[in-house]
């Protein structure tokens, strides 16, 4: 079972960081398009059909990680070891 390196960029002061960056850019880029191409934005819509589809999957997904759990599958040592081993690389630095 591969276990996926945590990554570090998603620690809470990076993230305040990249907000504030994100918000100062995104200023920076709606003013020049307001004076280039006066104000239109893109929009995205999801229809209610993508919306029940999409929690129906986020559904599937929840009933299986609950199954695991009560069957203590995340309890193995095979799983406690590969998060162990990846926890260690990651303080470590060896991502």
């Amino acid at each position: 079972m591969a276990i996926s390196p945590i990554d570090q960029a998603l620690n809470l002061e990076n993230v305040k960081e990249l907000r504030k960056k994100l918000n100062s850019s995104s200023d920076k880029i709606s003013s020049t398009e307001e004076t280039s191409a006066g104000s239109s934005s893109d929009k995205v819509e999801l229809s209610p059909e993508a919306k029940k589809l999409h929690d129906a999957q986020m559904q599937s997904k929840l009933s299986d990680i609950r199954g695991k759990i009560d069957s203590g599958f995340y309890n193995s040592d095979e799983v406690l070891n590969a998060v162990a081993g990846s926890l260690v690389k990651v303080i470590k630095g060896n991502l």
